[in-house]
This record gives structure tokens, sequence and C-alpha cells, in this order.
């Protein structure tokens, strides 16, 4: 019944949010959408990519969404960010402005809504271990996590902006709001930017933080398994994957072949006999 209206209430504000735009559904709808963001940190220029799917996609734990089973066995998304029509320019322009040495990337999505525990939470890429942030501190990295998504979309010191023009759209920035230093700093949402970001090219782990019943207990954590992770390569494909597990054989397929190898041993034995 809970989760019947969060996901009606999220519906109703994205309704009423952005009713003919394509815009990032934030983490104030209760099901924000996961971003790409792209980063160089001594050129001061972002992008930010609208990735297309959302928070309950990618959710693991928590009470507001059950589990989206994106840690299964042989899971894989991927998205081109040169050859996408929707984030072509905007990648273009980052290139063009930024150095592969100096570029970072992380994930990230939001529930910002809800209360008690489970209710709310940030999913992240996550590039180091261990769990030091509170309740408080994971509502504040919802809220300030929407400032920027929504900065990037509609901000004035956008670059280039597509957001509110196609579905998976894509901006760049290098100020305000939209750029994300805002969001990714080392001290902002009480260090989480900073575990969240990683090298273009390595892999990335993907963590889920949820609120716990006070504001002052530590937030649950949950790393996904499966080996579940991002990588964005430099030619701007980003993929998300988990361990692929080879198919076992039906017993009749196995059956078969055993009988095949059966018979061609005796074959052998038979020319060998010849032979000899």
């Amino acid at each position: 019944m809970k989760f019947k209206f969060k996901a009606l209430a999220a519906a109703l504000v994205l309704v009423a949010a952005v009713p003919a735009q394509a815009a990032i559904a934030p983490g104030s709808t209760g099901n924000g959408e996961l971003v790409l963001t792209v980063w160089d940190q001594v050129a001061n220029i972002s992008a930010t990519f609208d990735l297309g799917k959302t928070y309950s996609e990618f959710s693991v734990s928590g009470t507001a969404f059950p589990n989206s089973g994106v840690t299964a066995d042989n899971i894989s998304f991927s998205w081109n960010l040169s050859g996408d029509a929707g984030y072509s320019t905007a990648w273009g322009q980052f290139l063009a402005a930024s150095t592969s040495a100096n570029t970072v990337y992380a994930i990230g999505a939001a529930d910002a809504i809800g209360a008690g525990a489970g209710s709310r939470g940030l999913i992240t890429s996550f590039a180091q271990a261990g769990n030091n942030a509170t309740t408080g501190q994971i509502q504040n990295a919802t809220i300030n996590f929407d400032a920027y998504t929504n900065g990037t979309s509609f901000g004035p010191a956008v670059l280039f902006e597509n957001h509110s023009l196609v579905a998976n759209g894509s901006s760049v920035a290098n100020a305000g709001a939209g750029y994300a230093f805002a969001q990714y700093n080392a001290g902002n949402n009480t260090g989480i930017g900073a575990k969240a970001i990683g090298a273009i090219g390595s892999n990335l782990q993907v963590a889920q933080y949820v609120t716990a019943g006070s504001s002052f207990v530590t937030a649950p954590l949950t790393i996904y398994g499966n080996g579940a992770q991002f990588n964005l390569s430099n030619n701007g494909l980003l993929t998300y994957s988990t361990n692929t597990v080879a198919a076992i054989p039906e017993a009749d397929t196995s059956a078969m072949m055993l009988a095949g190898l059966g018979l061609m041993g005796l074959i052998a034995r038979r020319r060998n006999r010849k032979q000899a």
C-alpha cells in the first residue's frame, strides 16, 4: 500500500512539474532519474547526461521500492555518448574543452520523499569502501543532487542543454549549480561525492544509501554484489554489467554430447586396430 501511494505521488509530482518537457526527473518526485556526470577537474568543465533509467529501476534495498533485480546474473546496459543524438553534441563539446587524463565520472539517482527507515535514498557509483554517513547527511545529499540536476537542466551557466527537447538529454556547464564541482567536490555531501567519482576508463562499483529511523543514525549502505559495475571508456561508451554465468547444458543435451564422444572414441579405436 505504501509503495502504491508513493508511486502515485511521484507520478503526480512529475506531471505537475514537467507537463510537456523531458527534463531530468529529480529525487523530489520520489523516483529520480539516473544521471551520468563527466568532469574535468582542471579545465573546470562538466557534462551531465540523463540515462533514461530511474531510481526504482536500480534500487536493491530500502522499503520504498521492491528489489529491481539489477544485480542478477548477466545484466547489461550500455549508452553511447558519441553516437546517440541526445548525447553527442554535449559529449563533443566536453571533449573539445577537456583532457582525458584529468577527467572523472560518476553516476547517481535520488529518492527524496517519504518518512521512516528506508523511505529515502541515494544510488551512486562507488570508488571507496566505508560508510560514515548519517541519515541526515543522506537526506541533504539527495537535496544537493536535485539542486545539481535541476541546475544542469535549466541553469544560466549551462553551455549546451537539450534536456527539455529530447527524452534522454545532455548538457555542459562550467559554473553555477549545473557545474559538477558543486556536487562532487571532496567537501560536499560529507564526502559522498568524493567517494562516487573515478577516473575515466576505470570500473566503478555501485552502492545504495537509505535512510535510517533517526537523522543522527548511520545510514545503511548496500554495495551491489555479483560484480555490478559501471565503466565509461574514453570513446564515450558507458556500460553497466554484472557477472556473466555460463549456461549449464540441459540433461538431454549433456547425454547427447557424452554419447557423441563415446561414438567418436569407438571409431578411433577401430581405426587403430585396422592400421595395426
